[in-house]
């Protein structure tokens, strides 16, 4: 049985190869992910993230972490940056572990709504996140920490109109 844990700075050496195996899936897809510009540099939200608490960590029956849940904040509520499971661990239901484990997580530091960025058309995102209960945001309704998310997207390069804002209440 795979365990869910909070990430510890340690594990930051872990989180890019999980992250690269995951989006492999997108490009198999034709989904272009934006440049993102990664590397080194960018391994540092990461590990600000897991000296935050803000990382919840999967591993195997091996202990090996093979799937990770980054937090981040949106306006006044925690906001899914990034959800990622190799593919060697995906259809498992290691996502939906990750997620539980972040409902709680959130609710115990007072969180009332959980938000996040996704894919519509891709069936391991927005409709995942739909039977997790996460609803589209319309953009009549989107905060300005929305606005803002979505033009760093835009600045990313990633195609807007295949993309949508969901949120969930805890």
């Amino acid at each position: 049985m795979p365990t869910i844990r909070l990430g510890v700075p340690s594990d930051h050496p872990h989180m890019r190869p999980i992250e690269e195996a995951a989006d492999s899936l997108f490009h198999a897809a034709g989904v272009e992910l934006g440049q993102t510009g990664a590397g080194p540099a960018d391994d540092a939200p990461y590990a600000e993230g897991l000296r935050a608490g803000r990382v919840l960590i999967a591993e195997d029956d091996a202990g090996e972490p093979v799937g990770f849940l980054y937090l981040e904040s949106l306006d006044d509520h925690p906001h899914i940056e990034e959800l990622a499971v190799h593919p060697r661990a995906q259809r498992q239901g290691l996502g939906a572990a990750l997620l539980r484990a972040c409902y709680a997580l959130c609710r115990d530091r007072g969180a009332r709504a959980l938000s996040l960025s996704t894919f519509s058309h891709l069936p391991w995102n927005a409709p995942f996140y739909a039977r997790e209960g996460f609803v589209v945001v319309p953009e009549a309704a989107w905060t300005p920490g929305m606005l803002a998310l979505r033009a760093h997207e835009a600045r990313l390069g990633l195609r807007l109109a295949e993309r949508v804002l969901m949120i969930r209440s805890l």
